[in-house]
């Protein structure tokens, strides 16, 4: 009987090639999108699972009042990690780790003498036990003694064989900044799926900072290794008690305040702790080691693949019950002969599971193809074996679900008509077959306008972002990295560039706007004993100009006085640290050795500019002028647009004449600003193509109501047209329906639309107004959409013969 039904189904999916075409294709694509979306999905969940013990392994993060604000960091003080594992007996182990943002620069010899340099980003420190919280595979050496020494670093694969070929690397030296690094073991490359990673791994006793005292400077990501079946939210209840026993004396010391009193201002330490599989979705504090993915986005998606995947069975409904009136006969004849309902039911159930099997193989066609690209769009490294038989096993499982969704409204409706009525021709498929009819096309439209409307947002957003003046320059600028090596060649190195042609201004940075290389510190006013934490830079007094900031009040620094004890504030900083008069006032940078306390003097008050992503509120900023200590990261050149190439090429030489080791490196400001919201932009590209294969989907669908309508009133038409009824007039009332339909639709969408990128907007401290454009823009398109398609069969029927219409009557 199988045998039959399957016969019967490729029989009629032949014998129907245009209907049997456009439900494979909507389904193929369909299932592609889903496939697609959800290998997405799955991958943004997947980070940090790889770890054995994941489930057991925390992050200590905290949550930092100040009197006027708070802020969270993913960084605490690193003597915190000892007294954690040593107080609380549920805590296994505490590592600690330190990523460096700055380029590092390595330098190896090798056994011909000969020089080799190697610039590397992902350069980190780590506790000794790294290895025995963290699932990272050592391929040679000892792990439990890999990180033991001091100056012992750990080097993944591939940076074994960047820098040592085919020899073996234990035991070998590397330098960096006058230290040599010995080589203790290798292990496997970090996967991408992690928030963390790293090329270079070294012993975090190799620097003494980090054997220090210290439970109130943020330094170290700490993690901690529970024991099994520990609630983590008791623990997290005795952390105040621990703030109390060891950060509160370091803090009254340094301020000369009880911590009560501290506490009664408004300021406060909250640790709590993240899972570390939830890091990646669901936090995005102060000094994330990468650029974490946001949940509301994967439910965006996971929404979105639901939606295209209804949208496709939908399609096939619709196009099976357009085609009712073929199949009814068919039927008639059927049930005449015998046939019992039930297999009248499988039979069309067949039919569907066969179309979708087909679609299938289409889909994985399709996903070959598309797969390169989509990981192109999403920034994504995502691979899939088809090889793997659970894999198909459960493409097919899903596949045939697909078929069985999308075939059993029809094989009930088809099977259900009456023999009798079928055979005299008066087929009457009722309201109740109608209404979900006009359901499924609402609903079609609804998704459609939704993904058009939220499209429209991400990008109004997007160009928000890239048109809001950010309080400084960002066109022209080049932004040259690793000057710090120049050691002592700095200032002659800037006054070179000044010279060269092209060149307007010339100047040094510790940061860029835009980049994590703030550093913290702690200022207490004169007069008062609440201290403010703030984000501290180094400029030169050249940076101000150089960038457009602009001073409000007092002045910039200027090489005509001596500024190494000066500081300017920005907005932000002056309302927190509620100074009444600025200029000329006393603020004393705090550290945990009075001793080393430094007293700066305002010197003036930049209006507040963005230095952080427009996802952060302008915080308060203090800007310190350079000092024989200070060591700068970035030389920020400004280029006329015509003499770009020109100019560039000649810094690079002047570069390689003072300095012959490290590579000339540059950036594009503009092009650096852009790489903060690259995640959204993709987002927006996703969402985009998503909802357009989403409309062309429901399009498809609306092609096949219109045909079922068409066909339901060729008689009528007939009439019509035979008692004068004019084209024009037979186009509009076959159109008028639908366009009602979308109406509806229209109207559903906009409360919904208007909640789902709220939400996804809220994320931004800064962000465009929705209004009422992308609504009306969405709103229009689906009506223009929707009449262009339904035009086709309404034309197509209001022209046919009426004698071809009637001859039957």
């Amino acid at each position: 009987m199988l045998k039959n039904y399957i016969t019967i189904a490729f029989r009629n999916l032949t014998k129907n090639k245009i209907y049997s075409s456009i439900n494979i294709v909507g389904l193929a694509i369909g299932i592609s999108c889903c496939f697609l979306i959800l290998a997405h999905v799955q991958d943004e969940l997947s980070y940090d699972k790889f770890h054995k013990d994941s489930k057991n392994i925390y992050r200590v993060a905290l949550k930092r009042l100040y009197s006027t604000h708070t802020t969270f960091y993913a960084i605490i003080p690193h003597s915190f990690a000892k007294v954690i594992e040593d107080d609380y007996p549920e805590v296994e182990k505490t590592v600690r780790l330190f990523a460096n943002q700055n380029t590092t620069l390595f330098r190896y010899e090798d056994e011909k003498g000969e020089l080799h340099l190697f610039e590397e980003k992902q350069f980190m420190l780590a506790d000794s036990n790294f290895f025995d919280v963290f699932t990272v595979e050592i391929i040679k050496g000892d792990k439990n003694t890999a990180l033991d020494g001091n100056n012992s670093i750990v080097i993944t694969e591939e940076t074994a064989k960047k820098y040592f070929g085919e020899v073996d690397p234990i035991g070998k030296i590397i330098t960096s900044n006058q230290t040599d690094f010995k080589v203790s073991a290798v292990c496997e490359n970090i996967p991408e799926n992690s928030h963390f990673d790293f090329d270079i791994i070294a012993a975090l006793g190799t620097f003494p900072f980090f054997n220090s005292l210290n439970f109130t400077g943020f330094s170290a990501y700490t993690y901690l290794k529970l024991k099994e079946n520990t609630n983590p939210k008791q623990l997290e209840a005795k952390f105040p008690d621990m703030v109390l026993k060891y950060a509160a004396p370091q803090i009254e010391q340094s301020l000369g305040i009880s911590y009560k009193e501290y506490q009664d201002k408004g300021n406060g330490y909250q640790y709590f702790l993240q899972n570390l599989g939830d890091i990646h979705l669901h936090s995005n504090l102060e000094a994330e080691m990468k650029v974490n993915g946001n949940i509301t986005q994967v439910y965006i998606f996971i929404s979105i693949s639901i939606f295209i995947l209804f949208l496709a069975c939908i399609n096939f409904m619709n196009l099976a019950t357009a085609r009712s009136a073929e199949r009814a006969k068919e039927v008639g004849i059927r049930k005449a002969l015998g046939s019992l309902k039930k297999q009248l039911i499988t039979q069309f159930l067949t039919e569907s599971i066969v179309i979708s099997l087909v679609s299938l193989l289409i889909a994985l066609v399709i996903i070959s193809f598309a797969l390169p690209y989509f990981n192109n769009l999403a920034g994504k490294t995502i691979n899939i074996d088809f090889s793997n038989l659970n894999i198909i096993a459960g493409l097919i499982a899903f596949s045939i679900l697909v078929g069985l969704l999308a075939g059993i409204y029809p094989a009930f409706f088809i099977s259900s008509f009456n023999p009798i009525a079928v055979m005299k021709g008066q087929l009457n498929t009722g309201g109740k077959g109608a209404l979900l009819r006009n359901g499924l096309v609402v609903f079609q439209f609804f998704i459609s306008i939704i993904l058009i409307t939220g499209t429209l947002i991400v990008y109004k957003q997007m160009n928000y972002i890239q048109s809001t003046d950010l309080g400084y320059n960002k066109e022209n600028i080049v932004i040259i990295e690793g000057i710090g090596n120049l050691g002592n060649k700095l200032e002659t190195f800037k006054n070179e560039v000044n010279k060269v042609t092209g060149v307007s201004n010339v100047a040094f940075s510790s940061a860029m706007p835009g980049q994590p290389f703030f550093f913290g510190s702690s200022f207490i006013p004169e007069y008062k004993s609440e201290a403010l934490i703030t984000k501290t830079m180094v400029m030169d007094e050249d940076f101000q100009k150089t960038m457009g900031l602009e001073i409000i009040e007092g002045r910039g620094f200027d090489k005509a006085y001596n500024d190494s004890s000066s500081i300017i504030l920005n907005e932000a900083a002056l309302v927190a640290l509620d100074i009444q008069d600025p200029i000329g006032s006393k603020i004393t940078s705090k550290n945990n050795d009075p001793a080393n306390n430094v007293t700066y003097t305002i010197v003036g008050i930049a209006k507040d500019f963005h230095f952080q992503s427009l996802r952060e509120s302008i915080s308060p900023l203090a800007i310190l002028a350079p000092s024989g200590s200070n060591n700068f990261g970035f030389l920020a050149v400004h280029i006329n647009n015509s003499e770009l190439h020109s100019s560039l090429s000649d810094i690079e030489n002047l570069w390689k004449e003072f300095e012959n080791e490290m590579p000339f490196k540059h950036t594009f400001f503009e092009e650096d600003l852009k790489a903060q919201y690259i995640s959204d932009k993709r987002f927006g590209e996703v969402f985009m193509v998503f909802a357009s294969l989403a409309i062309i989907i429901a399009c498809v669908g609306l092609f096949g109501l219109a045909a079922y309508t068409a066909s339901l009133k060729t008689k009528e038409i007939g009439v019509r047209k035979v008692l004068g009824a004019s084209i024009s007039g037979i186009i509009l009332m076959l159109t008028t329906k639908f366009t009602k339909l979308v109406l509806i639709a229209f109207v559903l969408a906009i409360p919904f639309t208007y909640y789902v990128m709220d939400w996804w907007l809220s994320s931004f401290a800064y962000k465009t107004e929705m209004g009422i454009l992308p609504f009306l823009l969405a709103g229009t398109s689906a009506f223009g959409i929707a009449i262009i398609t339904v035009s086709y069969q309404s034309i197509k029927a209001a022209i046919v013969n009426p004698v071809k219409s009637l001859k039957s009557e």
